[in-house]
């Protein structure tokens, strides 16, 4: 029924730890036959009695308790999940009646007594030529968490309780904590703690020593169940530092999809960053700040708490933001001042020329005319009301908290 490339997709031992060769009978939810053929070349054999040797009895027992995995990977009509392990439990009224020797066959007979929930429970029995060798009743349980494969580092500690999706790659001395989910394909590098409550997506890149995850730096946090939220196939890089959120605002801080977070950037808590950002070495955003979509900040820039910074913004290096910053917006200094709109970022973003053209007079209109904030967002309207693109900057002004950079 099952040869040994078979029994290979059930089970994850290999040689010379497969105790399983075949399996001739099985019937769902009742029993399973297997044999395990005993050569003289077991390599248990060298130093268990070499002059007489003898099938140590722990090894009949994990052959075994072996052949029960199969019978319930059968039972349930699947292969096992790369996250789980059935391990052996309990071992009870185990019976060793005769020698397992070399050139013998080892039959083995388990047939399930009960199950409730993770937990199997199994009779077994090991015959040469009919004759009883060993009996024992076996407890099996599932455990989740685990990994079957190379690509977690034997020194990174993993709750049993995280959830490490398929093909997740975990580096030496990373710990990741209970509450913690991780999507297929991600890497997680060298020396990365990942805190919990935090989810992340699917493809996404950790680099060495971030820290993801932690309790938010502020005083008012007393242990609240707080959350952080990254999407799919971010890259963050070394020395990074992301906080869950406070029960003072949303409960929760959020990173989307695809963006590029550089070396020592600390996100705080209760921050909301958009898709496609571009974050440069060291920059530093308060709590509460939200970035939309396609923002690229420069290196160690500091942005205050509660701002907002609008889509396709571009901040220079060691900008210092303390009010919000208009969609398309280029702005650079401590304080920030605006200086012209994004224009090498709007081209690559694939902007047409008459769309750049109506942004440009908007922040003409807006920074350089001399009008109230109202005056000029009422000339913008008028002169190119309807325009998508120009929409997004109306609304982004008439919604700002904090007053805008001008």
């Amino acid at each position: 029924m099952m040869n040994v490339n078979d029994i290979k997709n059930y089970l994850p031992h290999r040689y010379p730890f497969l105790l399983v060769d075949r399996v001739l009978e099985f019937e769902a939810g009742k029993y399973l036959k297997a044999i395990k053929n005993v050569t003289t070349n077991e390599p248990f054999f060298n130093g268990h009695f070499p002059n007489q040797p003898i099938m140590p009895g722990v090894l009949i027992i994990e052959a075994m308790a072996q052949a029960t995995g199969l019978l319930g990977f059968r039972t349930m009509g699947e292969e096992p999940q790369r996250d789980t392990l059935y391990l052996l439990v309990a071992v009870d009224k185990a019976r060793f009646k005769q020698a397992v020797v070399p050139g013998d066959q080892l039959e083995m007979h388990v047939e399930l007594v009960k199950r409730k929930g993770i937990m199997w429970v199994f009779n077994a029995e090991a015959r040469v030529d009919g004759k009883l060798a060993v009996s024992a009743e076996l407890m099996c349980a599932a455990k989740r968490g685990c990994c079957l494969n190379n690509l977690i580092h034997p020194t990174a500690v993993i709750h049993p309780a995280a959830q490490l999706a398929e093909g997740v790659e975990v580096g030496a001395f990373s710990i990741i904590g209970a509450d913690v989910s991780i999507g297929k394909g991600s890497r997680i590098g060298s020396h990365v703690v990942i805190d919990g409550p935090t989810r992340i997506g699917e493809g996404n890149q950790i680099y060495q020593f971030a820290s993801v995850g932690a309790a938010p730096q502020d005083k008012k946090y007393h242990g609240e169940p707080t959350e952080l939220v990254i999407g799919d196939r971010n890259v963050i890089r070394e020395c990074c530092t992301i906080n869950r959120g406070t029960v003072q605002d949303k409960g929760k801080t959020v990173i989307g999809d695809d963006n590029w977070i550089m070396a020592y950037v600390h996100i705080a808590h209760d921050c909301i960053i958009g898709d496609n950002t571009i974050f440069a070495n060291s920059a530093t955003l308060a709590g509460h700040v939200e970035i939309r979509d396609w923002v690229i900040l420069g290196g160690f820039t500091l942005v205050h708490q509660f701002c907002v910074i609008g889509e396709h913004a571009f901040t220079g290096m060691g900008s210092a933001i303390s009010k919000d910053v208009p969609p398309y917006t280029m702005v650079a200094g401590v304080p920030a001042e605006p200086h012209s709109i994004n224009l090498e970022g709007l081209k690559r973003r694939g902007f047409a020329s008459d769309a750049i053209h109506r942004i440009k007079d908007a922040h003409r209109v807006l920074y350089r005319q001399n009008l109230t904030t109202q005056e000029a967002l009422a000339k913008i309207e008028h002169d190119y009301g309807g325009h998508a693109d120009i929409q997004l900057l109306l609304d982004f002004c008439r919604n700002s908290q904090r007053g805008l950079i001008r």
